[in-house]
């Protein structure tokens, strides 16, 4: 093991083994396998795409339509 790598802080999280972890830590204080949970996101919460309120409102008309182009569509196929 070359000099430099002996002096680098190691993770020391227990593996399988119950042996400490020898894997470089990051950071955190981990490795890169033993990271730990997450600490959330570093922006205030946004909220965009498919879970907005006007998109699941646009979601419900487009449904509504496609149950009523159905509907129409059997009464006319009745009629014939």
């Amino acid at each position: 093991m070359p000099q430099w790598l002996k002096c680098v802080p190691r993770c020391g999280a227990r593996t399988r083994q119950r042996t400490a972890c020898k894997q470089p830590a990051m950071p955190n204080g981990r490795c890169r396998m033993h990271g730990g949970l997450s600490t959330g996101p570093k922006h205030p919460y946004i909220t965009t795409g498919n879970w907005t309120k006007s998109a699941i409102k646009r979601r419900k008309e487009v449904r509504d339509l496609i149950r009523q182009v159905r509907e129409l569509e059997k009464q006319i196929l009745a009629d014939i």
